[in-house]
C-alpha cells in the first residue's frame, strides 16, 4: 500500500514537468523564422553509444562522483563556449522526414534528433494549440481530419503513428551523447511519459524516466555542458526528477556560477537562503568540485 502511494506521489510531481515541455514546445513552434534550412543541417554525428549510464540512486553519494562516473573513459570534456544548439528544420514534417530518417537510421545522430524536433513541434501543436482560427475538430471527424484541424498546414499528413515513434529519435540522439537530446529529454516529460492521466496511470514509467533523466544530464554535465549543472540544480531544489535536497541544488548551482560567472548569480541566492551558515558552507565546497568534475 505504501508503495503504491510513493509511486502515485512520484507521478503527481512529475506532472509539473509537462509545464516545462509546453514550454519548450511553445518556443520550438515558433522558430519558423529563424529556422535551419535542410542544405544547412550538420554532418552525421559519432556512432551510437550503447545504453546510459544510470546513477544507482537518486537520494545521496557524491554529486562529483556521480559526474565522474558518468565520463566515458578516455572521453575529453568540451569547451563551454562550443555547446551547439539546434534551430527547428523548416518545411512540411512529411519532407523533413523523407529527408532525415535514412540518415537517422543509418546512425545519424543529428538527423534524429532534428526529427523528433520537427514532429514534437507538431505534437505540441495538436494538445495545446491556441490557434483560434483553425476549425475545431467534431466528434464525427476522422481521425486525419482531427489532426489536420489541430495542426499547422507544416504538419499536415503526419499519422498517429509518427507521433508515437517519435521518442525513437530523441532516445537514439541522447544515447549517443547529443547534450541537446539530453536536456531535451530530461525537460520535456510530457514527450516521453505522455500528459497528466498518463503519468498517474504508468507511475513505474514515471520512475524509469526520472532515472534516465538523471543519467543523461550527469552524463552531459561530465562533458562540460553547463545546461546540465542548471537542469541538475532544478531537480533538487524543485524535487521533480529526483527527491528535494536544497543543499545539493545548491551546489550545482553554485558551479555553474563558477562556469558562467555573469548568469545565476539572482537564483544563487535564493537557493542560499534555504541553507543554514554550517551547510551553505559544505554545499560551496560540494559546489567546486562538482565545477572540477564538470568543466575545470
Amino acid at each position: 500500500m505504501q508503495s503504491n502511494q510513493r509511486r502515485s506521489r512520484t507521478a503527481i510531481v512529475l506532472i509539473a514537468l509537462v509545464t516545462v515541455g509546453l514550454a519548450a514546445g511553445w518556443w520550438w513552434s515558433r522558430r519558423g523564422q529563424d529556422a535551419t534550412p535542410i542544405a544547412q543541417w550538420a554532418a552525421p554525428a559519432p556512432a551510437p553509444i550503447a545504453g546510459v549510464d544510470q546513477p544507482t540512486d537518486l537520494v545521496g553519494g557524491d554529486p562529483a562522483g556521480d559526474i565522474a562516473r558518468a565520463r566515458r573513459p578516455g572521453a575529453a570534456r568540451r569547451d563551454l563556449s562550443t555547446e551547439r544548439s539546434y534551430d527547428l528544420p523548416r518545411g512540411r514534417a512529411l519532407d523533413v522526414i523523407a529527408a532525415l530518417q535514412p540518415r537517422a537510421e543509418a546512425g545519424d545522430n543529428d538527423a534524429a534528433f532534428y526529427l523528433f524536433l520537427k514532429i514534437e513541434g507538431c505534437r505540441y501543436q495538436l494538445y495545446h494549440s491556441g490557434d483560434n482560427n483553425r476549425p475545431a475538430p467534431t466528434s464525427g471527424d476522422s481521425v486525419e481530419s482531427q489532426l489536420i484541424a489541430r495542426t499547422s498546414p507544416d504538419c499536415h499528413g503526419l499519422t498517429p503513428e509518427h507521433y508515437r515513434n517519435n521518442l525513437r529519435w530523441l532516445e537514439q540522439a541522447a544515447d549517443s551523447g547529443l547534450i541537446m537530446a539530453q536536456l531535451s529529454y530530461a525537460g520535456n516529460a510530457e514527450a516521453v511519459v505522455g500528459n497528466s492521466s498518463q503519468m498517474l496511470a504508468n507511475p513505474e514509467k514515471v520512475i524509469a524516466y526520472r532515472r534516465k533523466a538523471m543519467g543523461y544530464l550527469h552524463r552531459a554535465a561530465a562533458n562540460g555542458s553547463v545546461g546540465a549543472l542548471h537542469s541538475l540544480g532544478d531537480a533538487y531544489h524543485y524535487g521533480v526528477l529526483a527527491p528535494r535536497d536544497p543543499a545539493r541544488a545548491y551546489a550545482y548551482a553554485y558551479a555553474e556560477s563558477l562556469a558562467l560567472p555573469q548568469y545565476g548569480q539572482f537564483r544563487l541566492g535564493n537557493y542560499a537562503k534555504q541553507l543554514d551558515p554550517s551547510q551553505l558552507a559544505a554545499a560551496t565546497q560540494q559546489g567546486r568540485r562538482i565545477y572540477d568534475a564538470c568543466c575545470k
